[in-house]
């Protein structure tokens, strides 16, 4: 039934399919004869033998979604499985397109291609839902995640042991707010199945006390996200009820709330729940990216909600506010370990910062540098000497090849405050305190230039090293009076994850949306949704 020639390069195989007919033989699916073949052509799909063969080569080529008469119960619920794969935000026709709807019998000589066809749809499919369909540094390059591989002979030997159910919840994400986004996913469909809500007018600013035709398509658009008792007599009239839940909505978006829509707010009730959808998925596929493990105890750095908590046990022992990096100087993505803290720290200034900075105030003033506690270098060398700032024509310095090395002394107007927490890194990032405390009353804070400022970062410290229980706060004060830079190391370190997601779940399970600050949902749902 098989009319296949062997190549030097890729063997091809044209499989075709008897459907429907009744089985020939009693034998179950065996695909030894194609085990020494490069790749396949199967009802128009190119099956790749290379991932697959040592799989079926140690079972001496039997299948483990087919039997003797079509598939087996395997095959059975895998196929229901990709049905449903649009409850993870993954597309159905990724996987086994090619196989037809309706199938109760499938041939003898059929039964090969399918066997394959349905271990490579797994491969896939299994990689896609464990590591995410896009790679993590797709977009840009301070995305630093690798991907996570799949072991073929592993996880289909989970299927083959445990069955299909199992294998795909140990390969599905773990963490917790994966499975509350993917509840979320369903749904926000159901509210897109209702209508949705209605778009608001661009316009002024809404206040309270207001009375606007736009007061009522406001109200109408909260009513459509589930809001319940904000009817009216007077639907364009802006009431007091009315604030109250513009202030919850402003609270579960990242806004300041203040119960006046102004354009911030009337551009996030404006998206629409189609938006909504694809950045709840666009969320899911970085879950997907994370290790699978974040460790018993770790920090957790959420940028696009400015926040960070530590989680022990699967709880929230601390959480606190933290200002990030600019639009221009994003903080990046990537796991590592926090080692030690630093207290009294000096701050190195990057000569990207000391160009584009303290160039033009230097220009204007040489004594800018002792008046801030800074201390000149005549090089980046090691041991280089210091050099007064006045013997230096700082108007023919250029900004972009900054030659000297600039060093903050440790005081109270150092850069990094009085602390920071160091995981060494190629990308220079670490977190720590910042004299401009001011900022942390902003509802949007990316102020910095890539690392992450912590607010109350003494507590945090004590928070921090609390389980070993080396670092007290008499001991933190009498390091920082002693006004030297002193560096105190964690008995064990500890997982610390910068990421980067806008759809939460809070503990008391309300959901939240921020801003996406960096645009990275747009650059990753681009991908998945096919705009690239």
């Amino acid at each position: 039934m098989w009319d296949f020639t062997r190549r030097s390069s890729v063997a091809l195989c044209a499989l075709m399919l008897l459907f429907g007919m009744d089985a020939q033989s009693s034998r179950a699916a065996s695909v030894s004869e194609f085990l020494d073949y490069q790749a396949l052509d199967w009802n128009g799909t190119v099956i790749n033998m290379e991932p697959l063969a040592s799989f079926y080569q140690a079972r001496s080529g039997e299948g483990i979604w087919t039997n003797e008469t079509g598939l087996n119960e395997n095959g059975k619920a895998f196929l229901k499985t990709i049905r449903n794969a649009a409850d993870d935000g993954l597309e159905t026709k990724e996987y086994l397109s090619a196989f037809p709807t309706g199938i109760v019998k499938i041939s003898p000589a059929a039964l090969p291609g399918v066997e394959l066809y349905f271990s490579q749809g797994f491969l896939k499919f299994a990689r896609d839902l464990h590591a995410g369909r896009t790679t993590p540094a797709v977009s840009e390059p301070d995305i630093i995640i690798k991907r996570k591989t799949i072991d073929p002979q592993v996880w289909l030997s989970r299927v083959d042991s445990e069955g299909v159910d199992a294998t795909i919840r140990a390969l599905r994400p773990s963490h917790p707010q994966y499975a509350q986004l993917r509840q979320m996913l369903t749904g926000y469909k159901n509210l897109a199945r209702l209508g949705g809500w209605p778009a608001i007018t661009s316009g002024p600013t809404l206040k309270p006390d207001m009375t606007d035709p736009r007061v009522g398509e406001m109200r109408a658009n909260l009513q459509g996200r589930g809001y319940q008792g904000i009817t009216s007599d007077n639907p364009n009239y802006f009431d007091e009820g009315l604030a109250e839940v513009v202030e919850h909505f402003q609270k579960r978006h990242g806004l300041d709330v203040d119960g006046v829509a102004g354009p911030a707010t009337i551009k996030a009730m404006s998206h629409s729940v189609d938006y909504r959808i694809k950045q709840i998925i666009t969320n899911m596929e970085r879950w997907r990216w994370l290790p699978s493990n974040l460790g018993n105890r770790h920090v957790f750095v959420n940028q696009a909600a400015f926040n960070l908590h530590i989680r022990n046990n699967g709880k929230i022992t601390d959480q606190r506010k933290v200002i990030v990096g600019k639009e221009f100087h994003k903080t990046p993505m990537f796991s590592d370990r926090i080692r030690y803290a630093e207290f009294n720290p000096t701050w190195t200034v990057p000569s990207s910062i000391a160009g584009r900075s303290i160039l033009p105030k230097l220009k204007q003033n040489p004594g800018y540098l002792d008046a801030n506690g800074f201390q000149l270098y005549t090089s980046w060398k090691s041991g280089a000497p210091a050099m007064n700032p006045f013997s230096v024509n700082w108007s023919s310095v250029n900004p972009k090849r900054f030659p000297y090395r600039i060093v903050q002394r440790p005081g109270e107007k150092n850069a990094l405050g009085q602390v920071k927490f160091m995981f060494p890194n190629k990308h220079a990032i670490y977190l720590h305190d910042t004299p401009q405390r001011g900022l942390f009353s902003k509802a949007r804070r990316a102020f910095s230039s890539g690392c992450i400022r912590v607010f109350k970062p003494l507590e945090f410290a004590q928070k921090l090293f609390n389980p070993s229980g080396n670092l007290p706060r008499n001991k933190i004060n009498s390091i920082l009076n002693s006004r030297k830079t002193t560096r105190v190391n964690l008995k064990r370190a500890v997982p610390v994850h910068l990421t980067y997601f806008t759809v939460w779940v809070n503990e008391d399970g309300r959901p939240s949306f921020y801003e996406d600050i960096y645009d990275r949902d747009r650059l990753v749902g681009n991908i998945l949704f096919g705009n690239v």
